[in-house]
């Protein structure tokens, strides 16, 4: 059976469109690898292009999507395994539950307020899964240092990064989701 990973990224629809190609690659390759992709079910930015490659490529993908964001319809149209919860809270907390590992792609503040919050889940030993960055074309980079200040300033743990795995490229992070 593949692995259960859960994506955060961007809903923008203005992203640079490398961003978009990495996102294609991703899931080009999860497809393969028959990997079930657990992300927030909408149409825009990131997220509808992974959910589109998916569905080209026939592979398995899920959607969690609160049901103020069904009301302004920008859910995929297309993905038919879609859960509709009443909380962002509650959409984060089946987002990544029974995933082998989180994934955060390029993206703005609710990736980043995932992010953090399974990283914090991660830390405190309620997580089970892995915590992965994308850092394609440094992309996190500058959240990275923002992580080793806090380190330099004693308000974080010098092994953070056992907690938080990155990654620069998409065949190093399917080489490392393979071997989980």
């Amino acid at each position: 059976m593949g692995k259960r990973i859960c994506i955060y990224c961007s809903s923008s629809n203005t992203l640079d469109s490398k961003y978009k190609e990495a996102a294609e690659d991703f899931a080009k390759a999860a497809s393969l690898h028959n990997y079930t992709i657990v992300c927030g079910g909408s149409i825009r930015g990131l997220m509808g292009t992974v959910i589109d490659t998916m569905l080209r490529n026939g592979g398995s993908i899920e959607g969690v999507i609160p049901q103020f964001m069904q009301e302004i319809e920008i859910q995929h149209p297309n993905l038919k395994d879609l859960t509709i919860v009443d909380t962002m809270a509650r959409r984060k907390e089946l987002l990544r539950k029974d995933c082998d590992a989180v994934i955060a792609l390029p993206g703005g503040i609710g990736t980043l307020d995932e992010l953090f919050e399974v990283f914090t889940l991660k830390k405190l030993d309620m997580y089970p899964g892995k915590v992965m960055v994308l850092n394609i074309y440094g992309f996190f980079t500058p959240l990275i240092s923002l992580l080793d200040h806090l380190v330099k300033e004693n308000c974080l743990c010098s092994n953070y990064r056992k907690s938080l795995l990155i990654f620069n490229s998409i065949d190093e992070l399917i080489e490392a989701i393979n071997s989980l």
